[in-house]
């Protein structure tokens, strides 16, 4: 099956679209202008980042299998995530350059400046989601609110040796059982009995994403979970409309969103290859927040919103195409699935 599913290339267009829902969904909330309010209804952010997780534990769980080692695997992680994610620092740094109110010079020397390269650098963007006198006049004053997932990612990436070592020697079934009731648990304690602050926000963390993830690995390492997966997506999504009751959708969402993405990733565009133009999902998702709170301190939404949604539609892919081609791409392996599908 590995081979059918790189070679049909599904995956490119399914994460496409998961990433313009996320653009779509962030400009109505960074904008908050009533020209976008129903973005909310139609993109929700959530279902694209949760279909993220349970593709990415797909194609990184093969990933793993067909890496000689451990290192390659590590390797293969760090040239795919890192040079685009350090990219998107950099873009941000150049934002905060030309938007500051803070002059040049005191931008530069600002203490606050050190901690957002060295923390958003480290994977660490809670540390520290803002620049000195940057977006100070925005809704939201973050830089690039999109960052969190990939800690996430990375850390969900440290999690596959051992959820393929327990695939080995207790069966895939086991395996997704214990993970994923692991993932839920935490989901549970922090939506549900935590009382504290930011409750929903601690529980969509890791392990809280686990699920979904895990979700992706078990279809890619149980060999017969295919046939029944359309099946197994319209069921859960039936239930998770039909059912009330918060504890059983707990359970239910990880199976629903995940079923669904890898079901149409396996089975939906199979004569598009969007793969051709390269892997621009990861460049759509990591440039277009800081794009979408320049232009509106800019001014450009408040002058006309419908220019500023096609102005950031126009950068973001501008961004995400040189992205793929001057760093993303000359970082990869030559044997790399994206080069080949790019080269096809």
């Amino acid at each position: 099956m590995g081979n059918t599913v790189m070679d049909k290339n599904n995956f490119d267009g399914v994460r496409i679209g998961l990433a313009l829902i996320v653009v779509f969904a962030h400009i109505s909330a960074l904008t908050q202008l009533g020209d976008f309010t129903h973005f909310e209804s139609i993109f929700d952010a959530n279902f694209a980042v949760k279909g993220f997780f349970a593709i990415s534990g797909f194609l990184v769980s093969k990933s793993y299998l067909s890496s000689h080692h451990l290192t390659e695997y590590g390797e293969k992680r760090l040239r795919r995530i890192y040079p685009a994610y350090a990219s998107a620092i950099i873009l941000c740094l150049c934002i905060g350059l030309l938007t500051t109110t803070l002059s040049l010079s005191d931008f530069i020397k600002s203490p606050e400046t050190l901690k957002y390269i060295i923390a958003n650098l480290a994977f660490l963007n809670f540390l520290k989601p803002t620049l000195p006198g940057v977006f100070e006049n925005n809704p939201l004053h973050a830089l690039n609110g999109s960052l969190w997932t990939i800690k996430v990612e990375v850390m969900l990436y440290f999690c596959i040796p051992t959820i393929i070592y327990l695939t080995r020697k207790t069966g895939p079934n086991t395996t997704f059982f214990f993970v994923f009731i692991i993932s839920i648990a935490w989901i549970y304690y922090f939506n549900i009995i935590y009382t504290g602050p930011k409750g929903e926000e601690i529980g969509r963390q890791f392990p809280g994403q686990l699920s979904y993830f895990a979700s992706g690995v078990f279809c890619a390492t149980n060999n017969t979970i295919e046939k029944y997966l359309k099946y197994i997506s319209i069921s859960s999504i039936i239930l998770l409309f039909a059912i009330k009751n918060a504890y059983l959708k707990l359970i239910i969402d990880p199976i629903a969103y995940s079923s669904i993405v890898i079901y149409l990733s396996l089975h939906a565009f199979e004569n598009l290859k969007f793969g051709r133009y390269g892997d621009i999902s990861y460049g759509i998702y990591l440039y277009h927040f800081p794009i979408i709170q320049f232009l509106i301190s800019s001014g450009v939404f408040q002058h006309n919103s419908w220019l500023g949604l096609t102005a950031t539609f126009a950068l973001t892919f501008a961004a995400a195409l040189a992205s793929w081609h001057l760093i993303e791409k000359p970082m990869l392996k030559r044997t790399s699935h994206y080069r080949v599908v790019a080269g096809a």
